[in-house]
């Protein structure tokens, strides 16, 4: 369903499984190409698993779970364009991708009480990028392929 205002785009670019409908971010681990940048990381797999294109990011906060070796970035982007829906070459698998407001992200992945500390970076987000707040709607599914600028 496309959404036709000449609003901004607000919401939360989400990816789900095609097989379990289960919600996730783009994200991955850092490979050697990617120079330990997190950026370069963060864009390599945003095309990759989304065909994802965005403006420039700023850094939320990051998650760390106990006992795991690694930290969990998270960042804010306004989303620029998308291509056709890629074939994620970690899984072989074409993510749905969606958009959602932030409060309609936490119910799809029940991250539990941190999600509080994760819902106000993401307000926060949206001053610093003069972005407004998303109107909740129903979820949209993103077409094959579009410029943002104008969707």
């Amino acid at each position: 369903m496309r959404n036709h205002s000449t609003r901004p785009n607000t919401a939360l670019h989400q990816i789900l499984e095609p097989d379990t409908g289960a919600a996730c971010l783009p994200g991955g681990t850092p490979e050697p190409q990617d120079r330990d940048n997190p950026l370069v990381t963060l864009r390599r797999e945003a095309h990759e698993e989304a065909a994802a294109e965005f403006g420039e990011p700023l850094l939320l906060g990051h998650l760390s779970e106990p006992g795991k070796p690694y930290t969990r970035l998270r960042y804010a982007a306004p989303l620029t364009r998308l291509g056709p829906p890629p074939v994620d070459p970690a899984t072989g698998r074409t993510h749905i991708r969606v958009l959602a407001t932030p409060e309609q992200a936490l119910e799809l992945f029940d991250w539990g009480p941190p999600a509080a500390d994760q819902l106000a970076a993401v307000h926060q987000a949206h001053t610093r990028l003069g972005i407004p707040r998303a109107a909740r709607q129903p979820l949209t599914e993103l077409p094959d392929a579009t410029d943002l600028t104008t969707w």
